[in-house]
């Protein structure tokens, strides 16, 4: 039992140094965005554990663990978007304050 945990936690290893040092940039062109990163990431610990579970019968350990996982991964990506979202209103609101003290009566209108 020991031997299988100490295999699937190497394996695990094994998974993560390759998802890192893997030319996944030079493949695809572009940088991997954070959210595919962190897919990869959870998937090289995940999937090992998954099949060490169901060798050792443990299917609601699997259930729940993938339930657990992708209500995880949708928060991440919720949270994400709305950073990118806050961020760019953000950016807006600084370059319409910007273009205002430009203009030459400061952002009074003419209309």
């Amino acid at each position: 039992m020991i031997w299988q945990i100490v295999l699937t936690a190497l394996i695990s290893c094994l998974l993560l140094i390759v998802e890192h040092y893997w030319p996944t940039q030079a493949m695809i062109k572009k940088p991997l965005n954070k959210l595919s990163a962190y897919t990869l990431g959870t998937l090289a610990i995940q999937l090992p554990f998954t099949v060490l579970m169901i060798i050792w019968g443990e299917r609601n350990t699997v259930y729940a663990l993938w339930t657990i996982t992708l209500l995880g991964g949708v928060v991440v990506a919720a949270v994400n978007q709305l950073d990118v979202y806050l961020e760019t209103r953000t950016r807006m609101e600084i370059s319409e304050r910007e273009a205002q003290s430009l203009r030459p009566d400061h952002g009074t209108d003419d209309r």
